[in-house]
């Protein structure tokens, strides 16, 4: 057990070397790409490849892979494998949306009560 747990704890040293992780308070990172975890109250990136979660507000353009997960109210442009959580979720296209309501205009529906998904999104970049 102690050999596993030396094992893990060394292989979460070596994820995190090579990602990022940011506190934003108001949106101060609006231009930037983040590879690894974006965390704040309210949080925009221009693209984002891992998790981007806030307690009010996210926004994005692109998110490649991962999550998007708020409280309130998550924006993207495009999500590709990954999913996207909060009470109120509006994309343009996203892989898979969970909330209370979701708008994604390239859906199954365009607004949908709980889930909604484009089942194009998931795979690879086009």
């Amino acid at each position: 057990m102690k050999k596993m747990m030396i094992t893990l704890c060394a292989a979460l040293i070596g994820l995190s070397a090579s990602a990022e992780c940011w506190w934003t308070w108001f949106e101060e990172r609006g231009d930037k790409d983040i590879r690894g975890c974006e965390l704040g109250l309210f949080t925009k990136s221009r693209n984002v490849s891992g998790a981007q979660v806030s307690l009010c507000s996210n926004k994005a353009e692109d998110v490649a892979a991962g999550a998007q997960v708020s409280f309130g109210y998550s924006r993207v442009k495009t999500l590709r494998n990954g999913v996207q959580t909060a009470l109120f979720n509006r994309a343009h296209s996203s892989a898979l949306q969970i909330g209370l309501i979701c708008v994604n205009e390239t859906g199954f529906l365009p607004v949908f009560v709980f889930f909604n998904f484009d089942k194009t999104q998931f795979g690879g970049k086009k």
